[in-house]
């Protein structure tokens, strides 16, 4: 089974500059209904800190408190 699993995974990594959205269940910055955004962003990669873990920074310049 691990073997077909992984046959189809793909791993994704973010170098700084690149721009990312933000899954809103997360965060709850916005409120969510049932037509509510699913994702909030574009944010800015400012720095991979590993394991899929990255600092963000929003259009307006400010570093996001969790990441």
């Amino acid at each position: 089974m691990e073997k077909y699993y992984n046959a189809k995974f793909r791993s994704t990594s973010f170098k700084p500059g690149d721009l990312v959205y933000r899954n809103n269940d997360a965060s709850h910055a916005e409120q969510r209904g049932k037509l509510g955004p699913k994702w909030e962003g574009p944010y800015e990669v400012t720095e991979a800190l590993g394991k899929g873990a990255y600092k963000l920074r929003g259009c307006d310049g400010k570093q996001l408190p969790q990441t």
